[in-house]
């Protein structure tokens, strides 16, 4: 299940051939998730000193959430047919990949460190020593899973970690690294001419997802970098005019925002169960929907002096969330069959609650056994 790209037209396409071994459960689990900063990120323009900033904890909180229920939803690559239901929840559920790249953007345009070349190595280092980690675990974890008659993977483990496929969804690992590679690059962009850079990325997004430009195969079509830059780029240029939204959001104003964002994300969402799923106006409605609710919850927590203490640790703890949770839904996910083309909340809630219970707990026993700062560096 891609952020914003229907299965449909890779069933319509030659050139979206799934790639079987490269999602294959357990192994595999196909849809990115979150990705995590540095802790002394500078505040964002317009922010003040030393303050975080509250709209980026609640969308990256609500983000890990939403990955983790996804991940816990049936799939295409389980052979079996998926409920209208499952599809639909599936489309709706698409703003939290581009959520977790728009607070990277925001991020890293708030820091002024952004435009040294120096500080892509240690950036580099937070994200790929976690990936080594939890990459070295996840090779383990599906050669045990053999023994109980799955189906093994042949790729070699180097070129496994080098495709960023130990599992299905650490494609995603490879597009984080992209954006820090990237950032001074993106930084030096004209302030001026940055709106432009944004509607250009947007188009390209779009193009590519209601290809009009041919389709890759869906093994690097997920690893293509140019999906995400619209959603990075927006990011960054919301911090710029970070003191415009604060304005925008003065007493009244928030309310309205927040009226018509609400009016369009339940216009998408109505549209998404109603639109032929082959056609392409429901992948620019599916978008639409996208860009909406992050517009909603940007609008409904921006300039808010309080995060809530489990809005801020789901944020901080995203990305060995993102690593973790996988590992401990699995095992219910594989136990409990689907029914072909029946919605199972059960099924799903449980599937969701271990891979969050579980992915928790991990991060919490690790801070506790290796100390915050160790923790920090080896698991995210």
């Amino acid at each position: 299940r891609l952020q914003g790209t229907s299965w449909s037209m890779f069933a319509k396409s030659s050139a979206g051939v799934v790639q079987a071994s490269a999602f294959q459960m357990p192994c595999q689990l196909p849809l990115p998730a979150t990705c995590s900063l540095p802790d002394k990120v500078q505040p964002a323009a317009g922010g003040s000193g030393g303050e975080r900033c509250p709209e980026v904890d609640w969308i990256k909180a609500v983000g890990i959430l939403t990955v983790i229920f996804i991940h816990a939803l049936p799939t295409v690559f389980s052979g079996v047919q998926l409920s209208l239901v499952d599809e639909w929840i599936g489309q709706v559920t698409h703003f939290a990949v581009p959520g977790f790249l728009a607070c990277s953007g925001f991020l890293f345009a708030g820091s002024s460190a952004s435009r040294s070349w120096g500080t892509v190595w240690p950036r580099l280092k937070r994200i790929m020593l976690p990936y080594l980690v939890f990459s070295a675990l996840a090779w383990c974890y599906c050669h045990a899973w053999e023994a109980f008659g799955r189906r093994g993977d042949a790729t070699p483990f180097f070129w496994k970690l080098l495709l960023f496929s130990t599992m299905g969804h650490y494609y995603y690992v490879l597009l984080i690294a992209f954006f820090v590679l990237v950032t001074p690059l993106v930084s030096r962009i004209p302030r001026r001419l940055f709106p432009c850079a944004v509607i250009a990325a947007m188009a390209l997004q779009i193009a590519m997802e209601l290809q009009f430009i041919p389709l890759a195969p869906l093994f690097w079509h997920v690893r293509n970098p140019m999906r995400g830059l619209g959603p990075f780029l927006l990011g960054w240029w919301a911090s710029l005019n970070h003191e415009s939204i604060l304005r925008q959001v003065s007493g009244w104003r928030r309310h309205v925002w927040m009226l018509l964002l609400f009016a369009l994300t339940l216009g998408s969402w109505i549209g998404l169960a109603v639109i032929d799923m082959f056609s392409q106006l429901r992948l620019c409605v599916g978008w639409v929907g996208i860009y909406a609710t992050l517009g909603l919850l940007l609008m409904a927590t921006v300039g808010r002096h309080r995060t809530p203490q489990l809005v801020h640790w789901l944020s901080a703890a995203s990305y060995p969330l993102y690593l973790s949770h996988v590992f401990f839904m699995t095992p219910i996910l594989a136990a409990w069959p689907q029914v072909p083309g029946t919605f199972d909340p059960l099924r799903l809630m449980v599937a969701w609650a271990s891979g969050l219970v579980g992915s928790v707990a991990l991060v919490m026993l690790c801070r506790r056994a290796l100390g915050a700062r160790l923790a920090r560096t080896w698991i995210g």
